[in-house]
């Protein structure tokens, strides 16, 4: 949902390009290793940096320090807790919050609206969702755009169907695009990506 953001933001002209570092958008992000990563690289996971994410309290990891640190501070001054890359942006997969929570900065910064006011009149009423949702944020405002976001079985259900469709809705005489299609396909189609980034490849599954 959030990557859907940036390819409105993108497609509106807000971003100028995926290839623009995020700290053009998303000015408290300079300094830091993610604000000096590009847009591009974020939405792929692949920004390098020496972080490891785990999902249980046992294991010896970043993620529990760095949501303590989003959770005390916000998420832009959270950027400050990763300090340093493994490898070079955009040659490796690794899956980790952070990346997406960045972006949450870049659409802000870019729209000068939240990702909820900002995709609720495009995506959410473009799918014609019943319900109203939720989105938990951070203490700034900003959107915890690596989960926390809630919304019923059923307009889950209505956004699958217009991303199957790449990104129209199949009950619209009118075919109108609700989601930016070659940004949708750029993301889902894997013969579009980079060798590192394929099936296989980004990891033993499906890729990324």
């Amino acid at each position: 949902i959030t990557t859907l953001a940036v390819g409105y933001a993108l497609d509106e002209g807000k971003i100028a390009s995926l290839d623009d570092r995020a700290d053009r958008y998303a000015s408290k992000l300079r300094g830091t290793l993610y604000g000096e990563t590009t847009i591009r690289n974020l939405l792929r996971m692949a920004s390098g940096a020496r972080y490891k994410q785990t999902y249980d309290r046992t294991s010896v990891g970043d993620t529990i320090p760095f949501n303590l640190a989003v959770w005390r501070d916000g998420i832009e001054s959270a950027a400050h807790y990763v300090t340093a890359r493994e490898t070079e942006q955009g040659t490796r997969f690794y899956y980790a919050s952070p990346h997406t929570a960045m972006l949450a900065a870049v659409v802000r910064g870019a729209t000068g609206m939240s990702l909820s006011d900002y995709l609720t009149p495009r995506l959410w009423q473009g799918i014609g969702a019943e319900e109203t949702a939720l989105w938990l944020a951070d203490k700034t405002g900003l959107e915890v755009a690596f989960g926390n976001f809630n919304a019923t079985l059923r307009d889950y259900a209505r956004l699958g169907v217009v991303l199957a469709n790449d990104g129209v809705r199949p009950d619209d005489p009118g075919a109108k695009q609700i989601i930016p299609r070659e940004f949708l396909l750029d993301a889902t189609d894997w013969k579009r990506a980079p060798e590192q980034f394929r099936p296989g490849r980004a990891s033993p599954y499906w890729g990324y």
